[in-house]
């Protein structure tokens, strides 16, 4: 109930807020009844981005009947709206390109009894951050941490942290904001240290492909994150398959991390008034488990977001979990490698196959992979660099237009067999490449003349943009494309090789749905 009276009264500020705006040259709306001041959410803050071509909302509380006026230094209209019965208002501002000087902007809100300014407002490209630790993961955490943090003078590319916090409901702002949360920051060698790594380059190549437009970073990630904790509760509870894995289960376990929706609760509602560009989401090994229902979930979550934040075809950039062998003994080829799903870690690589069907089946998506980049012995790797540059590659192509950068590595299309030898064909593989120089790793080949099934080594050779496979154990001068099964990287914590020639790594891959299969030998 009181939820539904929130959202209400939220949808009432939002008409009154388009209705009753108007310029001051047409002489505005009438006197309030009231006088009264405001407050503004903590989000609204000196120093921050907004983004350009769409309009930035102003929200917060007052009395019922208080005229609010913006005044944006924009343009020389002003903009009120008088807040309805509850206290809660919006008033949406129309924002212009960037402009060419990147000048600092700002804008005036007042009422008779009060005024605010927010100053040093840039004007350009907002992207939210989302997912679990990796992408927490700091600057100073990261590779050569001491010298980009030193070199990380960029006041133009902006951040701001949600404090990491679970609620049981629908939060409107925080009650309490402790630095360094609830900050907007300029990107200096004073703050680096404190930006997420993969936000930072990613950040820092949209800002400079664009031509130095201002960018504006909002990190709402958690340490340990299921995704299934960012999506609202009535979103979750609304889906059958959902509710009765993800809620239901849970509803009377006290003592668990984190339950459904309640970072989305805590982190995700209170910034839905934002204006945002799209999203970067890194996610992904909090779920390993659950993968059969995580490519459901993910959309589920993508679609809820892009109507809480009222943009139908809203970007989401996601990362592919890479490798990693769960602290275990790497040594433990049927452990960590068997495809058995009845095994403990099995559902790892599992896992990365979900991931790539949201990019198949969510518009406006896409899926960085990085394999070539992960660490078997720490689920935290500190290459951080490849993994916000293939974000922003990704935008830069997909949502930007530009096309001849390069966003994706080299994508199973199809194979044949000829004379004993497996040919595979890609998509983006021009310039295909090992990146140590030495022969290609993880390709497996097995027969489908029955089960059980087993996937041998195979040697793999490049030869212009295919790779070509010999596996004497399974492939003969008879054998037909047809009776093979091929499979890269399909293990739980491969470090690939093999890339394309812009350096992006080739996507794991299988080419059978087979449910256990067995390795022979792993490298």
């Amino acid at each position: 109930m009181v939820k539904k009276i929130f959202l209400a009264i939220l949808m009432a500020g939002m008409v009154c807020g388009i209705a009753c705006s108007s310029s001051s040259d047409d002489g505005g709306t009438s006197e309030p009844a009231v006088e009264g001041r405001f407050v503004l959410h903590s989000s609204l803050q000196s120093g921050m981005v907004l983004q350009q071509n769409r309009p930035f909302r102003l929200w917060g509380r007052s009395r019922a009947g208080v005229k609010i006026t913006a005044a944006p230094s924009w343009t020389s209209q002003t903009f009120s709206t008088i807040v309805p019965e509850g206290g809660y208002w919006t008033l949406d501002v129309p924002v212009p390109a960037a402009p060419a000087d990147n000048a600092p902007q700002s804008i005036t809100v007042s009422t008779t009894l009060q005024s605010e300014t927010l100053a040093d407002l840039l004007i350009g490209e907002v992207w939210l951050l989302g997912g679990q630790s990796n992408m927490e993961f700091a600057l100073a955490q990261a590779e050569n941490a001491q010298t980009e943090i030193a070199e990380a003078d960029y006041p133009e590319i902006r951040f701001y942290k949600a404090q990491p916090l679970t609620a049981a409901t629908e939060l409107y702002d925080w009650r309490e904001q402790p630095e360094p949360f609830y900050r907007w920051y300029k990107t200096t060698p004073e703050t680096a240290a404190l930006h997420s790594a993969v936000g930072y380059y990613f950040g820092r190549m949209i800002h400079e492909k664009l031509g130095g437009v201002p960018v504006g970073l909002v990190n709402t990630s958690y340490g340990g994150a299921t995704a299934q904790a960012f999506v609202p509760l009535s979103v979750l509870e609304a889906n059958m398959t959902l509710k009765s894995i993800y809620v239901d289960p849970l509803k009377n376990h006290e003592n668990l991390f984190v339950h459904p929706a309640e970072m989305y609760n805590a982190m995700i509602h209170p910034l839905l008034g934002l204006s945002v560009r799209g999203v970067c989401w890194y996610q992904g090994e909090g779920n390993w488990d659950t993968y059969t229902t995580y490519p459901e979930l993910m959309s589920t979550l993508i679609r809820s977001w892009r109507r809480g934040f009222g943009v139908g075809d809203l970007p989401f950039y996601y990362v592919q979990i890479n490798a990693w062998g769960f602290g275990g003994p790497l040594e433990d080829m049927d452990f960590f490698y068997s495809n058995d799903p009845y095994k403990v870690h099995s559902g790892y690589f599992y896992q990365r196959e979900a991931q790539a069907r949201t990019r198949d089946e969510v518009a406006h998506t896409g899926m960085a992979v990085t394999m070539d980049v992960g660490n078997p012995e720490d689920i935290h790797p500190i290459w951080k660099r490849p993994v916000g540059e293939r974000l922003a590659r990704l935008a830069l192509h997909n949502t930007y237009g530009m096309t001849e950068i390069a966003c994706l590595g080299p994508r199973y299309r199809s194979h044949t067999v000829e004379n004993g030898v497996v040919k595979i064909a890609f998509d983006h593989a021009a310039g295909l490449r090992t990146n140590d120089s030495q022969v290609p790793k993880y390709f497996y080949v097995a027969s489908k003349s029955g089960a059980p099934y087993v996937f041998h080594a195979a040697t793999a050779e490049i030869h212009g943009e295919q790779i070509w496979l010999t596996c004497p154990e399974v492939v003969s001068a008879t054998t037909t494309a047809d009776e093979v099964a091929i499979r890269y990287a399909y293990l739980l914590y491969p470090v690939t090789n093999l890339e394309n020639g812009e350096g992006l790594p080739a996507e794991p891959f299988r080419t059978d749905d087979w449910v256990p299969t067995a390795y022979s030998h792993v490298y």
